[in-house]
């Protein structure tokens, strides 16, 4: 079994599966009961939390667990707008479903949308953010790596645009990113962050909300007090815990990996581009995770599954949208041509994958020409 999908999910690591298992045996109880176990389950929960955002570099920032990134960014995007009755929000026209569907939807009640293009690299279009910023806009949302083709966003030059307007809050998912590129940001400087567990090799079920302390979030759920009354409820604590675990093991291994990954990318590249039938969408410049690619004239999912015959996994786009029938969205910003939206595969890597995965993956490429 060959597996190049890692960026729809990855499977869980030992070392954090057995944090996962020795805190929910130990620390069960409901972290805000009052008695002592509660209570030791409590001060559990806030060190995993503290640990996180000592990692991060974000000391300012309230960190709230939530069930996923999607939750997340719908918590985080919508509890910054609905605060205030109207105004402008910018995002890209390639954001996750979960950031692109909520600005759509706030387009509907009324909201003020612009939608950036993004530049032959994958890349935002900073002019045109610049010229889309007023003083009505209230937040822009860009994530750091895309999913769906690798381009990695400038963020450092987001924040300094977004900077210069003190009403305008910036939101980056950074789910494609942490622990897999080295940033050229301060996370410090990013008013909300959003993160997902799973795929970086902690348990489904978990991810990040941090935002600044100075920032009152607009209530999506109501129940109590719990993680700043923005994500009510009981609290996993042994997630929180994995989620941690995960961390401080992956965001050290970041450089290292990313220069492994990248080996793998070139060696993959260089493959892809003997066969005259596939064109590369993702630029040389975008994560090395990612490498998405069409083939003009087929159908991604008839691929997919030609692919899953040899017991080789891929994907079409986002985990989260790939059952829908019609054109990637992103490859169709990238390059309005619908044959080429339609025929794209996702091959996303991992430090776990090794060139000889590769290299077998390019000799059932080969076979697909017929298909």
């Amino acid at each position: 079994m060959l597996y190049f999908d890692y960026t729809a999910t990855t499977p869980i690591d030992e070392e954090v599966l057995e944090t996962y298992i020795r805190v929910e045996r130990s620390f069960f109880a409901n972290s805000t009961s009052l008695h002592k176990l509660g209570q030791m389950s409590n001060l559990m929960y806030e060190k995993a939390s503290e640990e996180i955002k000592e990692l991060l570099g974000t000391p300012n920032h309230n960190l709230v667990f939530t069930a996923n990134a999607t939750e997340a960014n719908n918590l985080g995007i919508y509890g910054a707008v609905l605060k205030h009755g109207s105004g402008r929000i910018i995002t890209t026209k390639i954001e996750h479903p979960s950031v692109y569907e909520v600005f759509r939807n706030l387009e509907r009640k009324g909201y003020d949308v612009v939608f950036l293009d993004i530049k032959a690299d994958g890349t935002v279009d900073l002019e045109q953010l610049e010229k889309a910023m007023n003083k009505d806009t209230l937040l822009v949302s860009v994530m750091w790596v895309n999913n769906i083709i690798g381009s990695i966003q400038p963020i450092r030059q987001v924040i300094e645009i977004v900077k210069r307007n003190p009403k305008a809050k910036l939101h980056v998912d950074a789910v494609q990113g942490i622990g897999k590129i080295l940033p050229d940001f301060d996370f410090s400087d990013v008013d909300l962050i959003t993160l997902s567990g799973h795929k970086l090799y902690a348990p489904k079920g978990v991810g990040a909300l941090l935002f600044r302390k100075q920032m009152e979030l607009e209530k999506r759920l109501y129940g109590s007090e719990a993680q700043f009354g923005v994500k009510p409820g009981t609290i996993s604590v042994a997630l929180a815990a994995s989620l941690c675990k995960a961390l401080k093991k992956y965001l050290p291994l970041t450089a290292a990996h990313q220069k492994y990954v990248s080996e793998l990318n070139r060696h993959l590249r260089k493959g892809l581009e003997r066969l005259d039938y596939i064109v590369l969408n993702s630029g040389e410049d975008g994560s090395p995770y990612v490498v998405n690619f069409s083939l003009p004239g087929k159908n991604g999912e008839t691929v997919v599954h030609f692919l899953e015959k040899h017991e080789i996994y891929v994907s079409t786009g986002s985990a989260c949208s790939s059952k829908l029938k019609k054109p990637e969205r992103t490859i169709l910003a990238l390059t309005n041509d619908e044959g080429r939206a339609t025929s794209s595969i996702r091959v996303s890597l991992s430090h776990l994958t090794t060139k000889e995965e590769i290299d077998k993956l390019l000799e059932v490429l080969e076979k697909v020409k017929d298909v």
